[in-house]
């Protein structure tokens, strides 16, 4: 079952881009980041050059702040991909604060 989620999540990450359509997103949206996530699919293909310019969360992520109305980031600048694994305790705080 997890294989073949993350089938289907890989698939949608290449065959259907959303970043065009965050402006249309009209609920309010908390973005968490890890500042140490270099998450890039596809940078294993990826020419080296090409690979160095991918998955940097902390720009990633203000860009996609920025692009939908209603955004809050929250950053975990000494975290990586999963904030909510790697400190569920502040990962917590920042989410229960931002939905009160």
């Amino acid at each position: 079952m997890v294989a073949w989620n993350q089938a289907q999540t890989s698939d949608m990450i290449f065959t259907q881009p959303v970043i065009h359509e965050f402006g249309n997103i009209s609920v309010p949206t908390m973005l968490i980041i890890g500042g140490k996530d270099r998450t890039a699919q596809g940078g294993n293909r990826a020419s080296a050059e090409v690979a160095k310019a991918l998955g940097h969360y902390p720009n990633l992520g203000r860009a996609a702040a920025a692009a939908i109305p209603n955004a809050t980031l929250v950053e975990f600048p000494e975290l990586g991909h999963s904030p909510q694994i790697e400190a569920p305790g502040e990962f917590h705080s920042a989410l229960l604060e931002a939905i009160k």
